[in-house]
């Protein structure tokens, strides 16, 4: 009875002891958790206010030249001055502008009659742009920020402009004051931060127009993401932080926003949630094991049950190795090579990059075998594909049994002339084997290669890409074999491929 208790005592005692370790260790690291939580809010929030500091002083320095200049313009006395004191009177102001790339003054038919980089003006026409049609149609506008845009004056500059109406004594539109403000600059600002590798700073106008962003993609500027959301949350509100998903990317994030002060403008700092906690996770990782050591009736159970899990796995990644490779030629087999192209599809999508795909035939086979046996036919079989596995080079590229006497290859971020360079020293390679084969019209074991390449979009069907391929080597075999052939650009166009090919015939 004794034992029994003792025993029974031992294990109560080694339950509580455990139960309390696992208590304080939770405890612990959800106490650090929400301290990491907060101080990636703080660090948003101070980084947002630093920065939008910044840009609103500049800006806000920029509008109140613009009304500087309104003012000047309305005073009579300016006019009778010589022209370069009428000049230096009217844009002494620029000159401590930051960000400023010019400053114009346009008459009611969008012509440059003032400009601050000369007093003769330079001679333009912006009577498309937004910023003018905008104050032309309405006077009750104020101060417009415009969409980006690339300057006429400044070598296709990417800026936006920041204008305001002049007005006639009568009211009639006069014209627009404008400085044009260079995105390249906010850009060189928004680089110069760290925020980690998916950190993020957008600057948005107040309708949900993207003007710049971190990291930068010109592709994006310029296009409205009013309908989001996320961005909707922004646009109504005057500062907050929250984590969301962000619609441009797809990442989750901490994000602190603020409007620009007098500025119809929207800033956004936002970081990573993965990066924010990964201190934390690590620092999960390391107490978690601390306290799976001091929690000794378990650190065996654990040893057997890994122990057992290392075997299975082993196991397991050996029959996955086995089920993936072709017995014969010792190449990956068809369905490693599905799984290579859905991944590599996928990447090409995600980066818009180039994918480009081989289908290498042997010539003539089934008269080879008829001729020299099976056997021989598989030392044959053998032979190219240890020649084409050696002709391509770079760690992505992989090459596939891809059934019978078929090969595939996959070229990650290879365009067609590439590819084509490629299958000509496969088709090269393997006619410089000297394989004899006396009922094919060259005398040697020769292979047809058909090459295709896309550019891929998000939607667009991968079978397109596998079809033109194989379209390639029926060229090939129809010209005689022993040949490299692509896909016309238009043939892959109508089958749903969304990159015109580059021709390197």
């Amino acid at each position: 009875m004794k034992r029994l208790f003792a025993k029974f005592y031992l294990h109560l005692s080694t339950g509580v002891i455990v139960l309390g370790i696992l208590a304080v260790s939770a405890h612990t690291l959800w106490s650090d958790r929400f301290d990491t939580w907060r101080q990636a809010e703080q660090s948003s929030q101070n980084l947002l206010t630093a920065l939008a500091r910044d840009l609103a002083g500049n800006l806000g320095l920029l509008d109140l030249t613009l009304q500087g200049v309104m003012q000047d313009l309305n005073d009579g006395r300016l006019h009778d001055l010589p022209p370069e004191l009428h000049h230096h009177m009217l844009f002494d102001r620029a000159s401590t502008v930051g960000y400023l790339g010019s400053l114009l003054i346009l008459d009611e038919a969008g012509d440059v009659v003032a400009d601050a980089d000369g007093i003769v003006p330079r001679s333009a026409n912006f009577s498309d742009r937004d910023y003018f049609l905008v104050h032309r149609q309405r006077q009750d506008v104020g101060l417009y920020v415009s969409h980006p845009f690339r300057s006429r004056l400044r070598h296709g500059e990417l800026s936006i402009a920041i204008s305001r109406r002049l007005s006639r004594p009568d009211g009639r539109f006069a014209g627009v004051v404008m400085g044009a403000v260079s995105l390249g600059k906010i850009h060189q600002l928004f680089q110069d931060l760290r925020l980690g590798w998916d950190g993020t700073i957008n600057l948005f106008r107040d309708d949900g127009i993207l003007l710049m962003r971190k990291p930068f993609d010109e592709s994006q500027i310029g296009q409205d993401f009013g309908a989001s959301p996320y961005v909707q949350k922004l646009l109504h509100g005057r500062s907050a932080t929250f984590e969301s998903v962000s619609p441009i990317d797809g990442i989750r994030r901490v994000i602190s926003f603020g409007q620009l002060d007098g500025l119809p403008l929207v800033l956004t700092v936002a970081l990573s949630v993965d990066e924010v906690f990964a201190a934390w996770t690590r620092k999960a990782l390391i107490m978690s094991l601390m306290t799976g050591l001091l929690c000794l009736a378990v650190v065996g159970l654990t040893a057997l049950f890994r122990s057992e899990l290392n075997r299975r796995k082993k196991a397991e990644t050996k029959l996955r190795r086995l089920a993936r490779t072709d017995d014969l030629t010792g190449l990956p087999n068809r369905r490693a090579f599905r799984e290579a192209f859905e991944r590599e599809w996928r990447h090409a999508v995600r980066t818009r990059s180039s994918l480009a795909l081989l289908y290498v035939d042997a010539d003539f086979f089934k008269d080879f075998n008829d001729r020299y046996g099976h056997s021989q036919g598989d030392e044959v079989l053998r032979a190219i594909a240890c020649t084409v596995d050696a002709t391509i080079r770079r760690p992505r590229d992989m090459a596939a049994r891809h059934g019978g006497e078929e090969f595939a290859v996959i070229l990650p971020e290879t365009d067609l002339a590439g590819a084509r360079v490629i299958g000509e020293n496969i088709r090269q390679a393997v006619e410089t084997l000297g394989l004899v084969h006396a009922n094919s019209p060259y005398r040697l074991v020769t292979v047809s290669i058909g090459v295709a390449a896309v550019r891929p979009l998000r939607g667009s069907p991968r079978e397109a890409l596998l079809e033109a391929a194989d379209q390639a080597l029926y060229g090939a075999k129809a010209a005689g074999r022993n040949s490299v052939r692509e896909t016309h650009a238009d043939t892959a166009r109508s089958e749903g491929i969304a990159l015109p090919y580059a021709d390197a015939r």
